[in-house]
């Protein structure tokens, strides 16, 4: 390219000097041959030009070279004109003659002007179709005759200030060839380029036609023959030459391809791998010598007789059909092929038949490749029988997670067939919500190699089961190794261990809690008699005036004492495990419709109080406890809900599977009579879920409650052997399912009993009382006297014994303490009826765990209270046992004697 550039620029030197240069005019006559020599030497060249581009098949020519050379050619054929025009004219025409050939020049020149500039923008166009180049030449062609017609009727139409702009188009033309040059490693565009830039010299030599002297005139038709010429060599070049290299490089990469194909026929026939070629029927047209080591020999078949789709190439029918079919489909063969050997051994060949296709889609014959997987197959047998024994899955998957191979215990696993299983990616039997995880995982284990975690498997049911999966990943053959093992078991045994820990904790702390009230309930149950029975007493004889302020305030002192009283039987209710005394037999609508009618008339007339009695189930429980129970979840209901809303009290049979109890945490299983109480309150917050029947605990404002009423509940469900279900939902309410079990004996309708009329008291009696309180046994005594009764005080159970052995006749009844330092009250009893059988005894106590009352009744012991002592149900007891025993004496008095 340099040397080109050194050569232009001589020119545009030696054009310089031309053009700043005068030299005399010669006479038209003495340059006119040399004139016209020249003029005819370009059109030559123009024509050579052209006939080398249109000769040249139009698949191997740019548009770009097709556009230059008929732009050339159009230019020599006006300038043939203007030489036509030019020679043989009489003087007087001389003047028009002229005009017409000038003009004949210029059109020429501006339309080989305008076809370079336009290949400049677009140098490399695709080579154009036969029916283009003609649509192209037909349209050069209509613009000359045109051209041609218009300068024969008007002389030059554009005038010769026209010819000035043609210089202006050709330097813009080589000004952007040249910028193509620089962007192109085509040497042909430097030649274009050369040329553009000559002709551009040519034209500023030549314009305008009479500017200038006959010398730079010659200088300049000298110029367009050099420029005319090297397009001609450019074209020769593209067109000619170019192909000839295509072909010499064809030549040379056919040799390569050949000796390419040769060494790899070669390699093909040497390699161990048996190959086979064959042609559409199946007949075989090549084979190397590693497919004849395979086959054993027979001497009457030939090798050009054998076919791809026979034996002894495949000797199974079966295989060979199913093999025919795929491949007349269109698809390819993958099998093993299963065979004699020359030696007599079966051998098994992993072979792989692909149809062998044009790129028009035309089958031309079939390519087989095998290989011998004899020992392969032996090893993956074993190895295949030692994982299937395995107990625990084993899976192997591609790198997309794509399962290639699963063992019988993965099989039974998941309950899948091996062939499900082979058609699933990993993903698809973990949960659906943990996708991206296994994706997480799978690329650790790309990772790190390997990779140990805890997850859980979805079974072909549907059913999940928690499995520990290790997983191993080979980067040579990019497969995951995975192994599975069960711990379904396992977590469900944690399971169970992690719910009796909770029962064992939750009964730890009933227990301690009974422990704790146990210890205090008796010495503060004395106090509280105390406190209660002297209040009352004196209520009942120094206070006439009950609106005095005396009798206020001994009021409050009696309220408040109840109040401490019913507190401390709750508290004794929770810890109390003794089944509850007044058991029995009941239908659950019965004592539901009495809460119901009770309770209507203490919630707010917003609050609607729905009772449902779908089943009438038989249940057995303490039916003024569980008249108690329902009375704590109403009211609670009732203080969610506020003052507008709904509760709903159900009675119905339910069944039950491994749910846990929200009280004892124990696993529930079963069929039950459930009473289930509902609310549409503000429900209860998750955080409180798990200490709602835990002792004092409450959400409601301080002085609203004590936290004991559901600890209450839990102790009376305890009691009856019952359960609790709990479901709430923030803003939703709350529903507490009370799980009864189910009673098939005959039902013992609870029904409010008509009040047994009193006895009357009988006074007079002697009654003795123990207790290790003084103020206890004080109290009592003074309200045994107020009744009428003589009495004797103790505070030592030794004490009454003693005295007991001696007076045992001037004692009627006795009332006795349970715990009493030296000698229970139980104890006592039993001393004192081994004395006298008939006596009648009342034991009292401030702890219900103390003894039961069956315990009580069997040891002879007639009446067992509850401290405080209530007067009412010793009055009842001491007359109910003291009139029975003077019954008895009068009856004995009046019977015969026989």
């Amino acid at each position: 390219m340099r040397g080109k550039l050194i050569f232009l620029a001589l020119l545009a030197l030696l054009a310089l000097l031309a053009l700043i240069s005068s030299f005399d005019q010669t006479t038209f006559e003495a340059s006119y041959p040399l004139h016209m020599a020249l003029e005819f030497a370009a059109v030559v060249l123009v024509v050579l030009a052209f006939a080398v581009v249109w000769q040249t098949p139009a698949s191997m020519v740019s548009r770009s070279y097709l556009f230059i050379a008929i732009g050339l050619l159009a230019s020599g054929w006006f300038s043939f004109a203007h030489a036509v025009l030019t020679s043989g004219v009489p003087e007087a025409a001389l003047t028009l003659t002229l005009a017409q050939g000038d003009a004949m020049l210029l059109a020429g020149r501006l339309i080989l002007a305008v076809s370079l500039l336009g290949v400049s923008f677009f140098p490399a166009m695709r080579p154009a179709t036969q029916a283009q180049r003609y649509g192209i030449f037909a349209s050069y062609t209509l613009v000359c005759v045109l051209a041609s017609v218009a300068i024969f009727l008007y002389g030059n139409p554009l005038g010769s200030g026209w010819a000035w702009s043609i210089p202006g188009l050709l330097v813009l033309a080589s000004w952007r060839s040249y910028q193509n040059t620089r962007r192109s490693a085509d040497k042909f565009t430097s030649t274009l380029f050369i040329a553009m830039a000559t002709v551009t010299l040519a034209e500023l030599l030549l314009s305008p036609p009479d500017s200038g002297t006959r010398a730079r005139d010659l200088l300049g038709h000298a110029y367009r023959l050099l420029a005319y010429g090297i397009f001609y060599q450019a074209m020769f070049s593209a067109c000619v030459t170019r192909a000839y290299d295509n072909l010499s490089a064809q030549v040379l990469t056919r040799r390569k391809t050949d000796q390419t194909l040769r060494t790899q026929a070669m390699a093909l026939n040497a390699t161990v791998t048996p190959i086979f070629v064959a042609d559409p029927l199946g007949a075989l047209v090549w084979r190397n010598r590693a497919s004849k080591a395979h086959e054993a020999p027979n001497a009457n078949d030939k090798e050009t007789r054998n076919s791809l789709f026979e034996t002894p190439i495949t000797p199974d029918v079966a295989q060979s059909q199913e093999m025919r079919r795929l491949l007349e489909a269109g698809s390819i063969w993958h099998g093993r092929i299963r065979m004699k050997n020359p030696q007599g051994k079966e051998i098994v060949l992993d072979r792989t038949v692909t149809p062998v296709r044009d790129e028009l889609g035309a089958l031309h014959g079939y390519i087989a490749v095998s290989e011998d997987v004899t020992e392969r197959e032996f090893a993956e047998i074993r190895y295949k029988r030692v994982l299937d024994m395995s107990i625990d899955g084993f899976w192997i998957a591609d790198a997309n997670g794509q399962l290639r191979e699963v063992n019988e215990a993965f099989v039974r696993l998941t309950g899948y067939t091996a062939t499900e299983l082979r058609t699933m990616h990993i993903n698809q039997l973990e949960d659906g919500r943990h996708a991206d995880v296994v994706q997480q995982r799978l690329a650790r284990t790309v990772r790190l190699g390997k990779e140990r975690f805890e997850g859980r498997l979805r079974h072909k049911t549907g059913q999940e089961f928690f499995v520990d999966v290790t997983v191993m990943y080979d980067p040579e053959y990019q497969l995951f190794f995975g192994f599975v093992h069960d711990r379904t078991e396992m977590v469900q045994a944690a399971a169970t261990r992690r719910a009796l820990e909770r029962q064992l904790q939750q009964s730890q702390k009933v227990e301690q809690l009974g422990q704790l009230t146990g210890g205090i309930a008796h010495d503060f149950n004395n106090s509280l008699a105390t406190i209660l029975g002297y209040s009352r007493l004196a209520l009942e004889r120094f206070v006439p005036d009950r609106q005095s302020k005396l009798a206020n305030y001994l009021g409050e002192v009696v309220a408040a004492s109840e109040r401490a009283r019913d507190l401390i039987a709750k508290m004794l209710s929770f810890a109390s495990n003794r089944p509850s005394l007044g058991a029995e037999v009941i239908a659950a609508s019965v004592v539901v419709q009495q809460v119901a009618e009770m309770m209507r008339v203490s919630i707010p007339a917003g609050i609607e109080l729905k009772t449902w009695i779908e089943d009438d189930v038989v249940i057995r429980v303490d039916p003024g406890e569980l008249s108690q129970v329902l009375v704590n979840l109403v009211i609670n209901a009732r203080d969610a809900i506020g003052e507008h809303g709904t509760i709903d009290i159900r009675v119905r049979r339910v069944g039950v599977q491994g749910q846990v109890c929200a009280a004892s945490h124990s696993s529930v299983s079963g069929t039950f009579a459930a009473v289930e109480v509902s609310d549409s309150g503000a429900g209860i917050a998750k955080a409180h879920m798990s200490r709602l029947f835990d002792p004092f605990f409450t959400t409601k404002e301080v002085g609203k409650g004590t936290g004991l009423g559901l600890s209450m509940v839990q102790g009376i469900l305890r009691r009856s052997n019952a359960y609790v279900m709990v479901t709430s939902e923030p803003g939703h309410g709350s529903s507490f399912k009370l799980l009864f079990p189910l009673v098939s004996a005959s039902v013992a309708v609870c029904t409010d009993q008509e009040a047994k009329p009193s006895a009357p008291l009988v006074s007079g009696k002697r009654v003795w009382v123990v207790d290790d309180e003084p103020s206890v046994a004080r109290y009592l005594g003074e309200l045994l006297k107020d009744w009428g009764y003589q009495t004797r005080l103790f505070n030592h159970p030794s004490q009454m014994l003693t005295a007991f052995e001696i007076e045992h006749n001037d004692v009627d009844l006795i009332i006795s303490d349970q715990s009493m330092p030296g000698m229970t009250g139980l104890t006592l009893s039993q001393r004192l009826l081994a004395i006298k059988p008939a006596l009648p005894v009342i034991l009292c106590s401030g702890y219900t765990d103390a003894c039961s009352r069956s315990e009580v009744q069997r040891h002879g012991v007639r009446r067992y209270l509850m401290k405080p002592i209530n007067p009412k149900e010793l009055r009842e007891a001491l007359t109910e046992n003291l009139h029975t025993q003077t019954r008895d004496a009068t009856k004995q008095q009046h019977s015969p004697i026989a």
